[in-house]
């Protein structure tokens, strides 16, 4: 058996989901009281970041495939340099800053596809990684960003999460050299298949595809937009409160993830993983249904629970199944669909967010998203295919 990589694998993660703490969670606010942008020209900025990431990752995927010398690894270590310097030149060419930081967000949104890719690559040829215990791991590393970065905006104000971001970006960089390449490792496997090819194999797996993609509407869009969800709860809306309440609501969830991930892979021998699949589509409606039923912060801070039966549990679990129902010579694509499908979500949420809140208000985005993540939940319902063998679970 070949060495065991989770620690290796475990220390992206930490960087990676830092990363997203401290740059994209505060995406919106750096936006708006930084640089003096209004909530729907913020969402159309991060929109068009978003579109831009959506349409990046299987153009990429498609080279890795067809590429000798280049694996998800090597995307990974561009996308991070890319992330980093231009986070850093939104600070240093402050008329150039709105183009910089968008673009900080549309390499950062490719990381997690790719980041995904490098864990099951390595898994399907025969390296030990237990996946949810790095993705755990990561989860403790976001929640402890996030709550980091609202301390150092009320002390240096936004300046500081371009700043962070392009720090932790170096860092991402410097874990991803630590991963082995797999570049040669799958001689003699069959070429990948085009992505008509891909999809008419398995017509499930599109329809899984767009149940992600509603599932991640509701999910981003509150999570991009948890600062006005946080004044919404709040009677007096300062600045600071708000984003006070932000950063433990992140962060409750953050921990609430822990417990569902690292024990995941023993859940995987008692439950199939379609099942918790599903099973998690139903928290990640739940959540939205709570935040928008109970009254004020304590409520707020309540829902944030839920996080371990939702998206702790679909994260871990739609990356199993997904490296589990394609082929071997596939992987790639199907993680960068999987993270795709974020990433079209995490787009049309910036435009139900941003448009919803300054036409209609808060409660409107969150009964809208309410719907959608409902919609998905059937969807996957009726997209799962039956896993009696979990890729990486003995």
């Amino acid at each position: 058996m070949k060495r065991n990589l989770t620690s290796h694998y475990a220390l992206q993660q930490i960087m990676l989901w830092a990363l997203y703490g401290c740059l994209f969670s505060y995406a919106n606010p750096y936006l708006t009281e930084q640089l003096g942008l209004s909530d729907s020209a913020a969402g159309l900025v991060l929109g068009l970041a978003t579109g831009l990431s959506f349409l990046l990752q299987p153009m990429l995927a498609s080279v890795v495939d067809k590429s000798s010398s280049l694996d998800a690894r090597g995307l990974c270590l561009g996308a991070s340099v890319v992330c980093g310097v231009s986070s850093l030149a939104a600070v240093l060419l402050p008329d150039a800053a709105v183009i910089c930081f968008a673009l900080s967000c549309v390499t950062l949104q490719v990381l997690p596809s790719f980041s995904n890719a490098m864990g099951m690559s390595a898994m399907r040829n025969g390296y030990e990684i237990n996946f949810a215990v790095a993705r755990g791991v990561g989860s403790v590393s976001f929640g402890a960003s996030a709550k980091l970065m609202a301390v150092l905006i009320q002390r240096w104000g936004n300046q500081s999460v371009a700043l962070t971001g392009a720090a932790v970006a170096l860092l991402f960089f410097g874990t991803s050299l630590l991963f082995p390449t797999l570049l040669g490792e799958e001689q003699g496997e069959k070429a990948p298949s085009g992505m008509l090819a891909f999809f008419r194999k398995d017509p499930r797996f599109l329809l899984l595809i767009l149940a992600s993609v509603l599932l991640y509407v509701g999910h981003n869009a509150l999570c991009n937009c948890m600062f006005r969800v946080a004044q919404s709860k709040l009677t007096a809306q300062t600045m600071d409160q708000a984003t006070s309440l932000q950063g433990s609501a992140l962060l409750i969830a953050a921990v609430a993830e822990l417990p569902t991930m690292f024990l995941f892979t023993l859940m995987l021998r008692r439950v199939r993983c379609d099942i918790w699949l599903c099973l998690s589509c139903v928290f990640m409606t739940l959540r939205l249904l709570l935040t928008w039923l109970l009254p004020g912060p304590t409520g707020l801070l309540l829902t944030q629970i839920t996080q371990m039966g939702g998206y702790a549990l679909y994260a871990v679990a739609s990356v199993y199944y997904v490296g589990t129902v394609v082929e071997k010579k596939d992987v790639v694509k199907g993680q960068t669909y999987l993270g795709a499908s974020n990433t079209l979500g995490c787009l049309f949420a910036y435009i139900v967010g941003g448009v919803l809140i300054d036409t209609m208000g808060t409660e409107a985005m969150l009964i809208i998203s309410l719907l959608l993540s409902a919609i998905g939940t059937i969807l996957m319902l009726c997209a799962r295919q039956k896993v009696t063998n979990t890729v990486g679970v003995s």
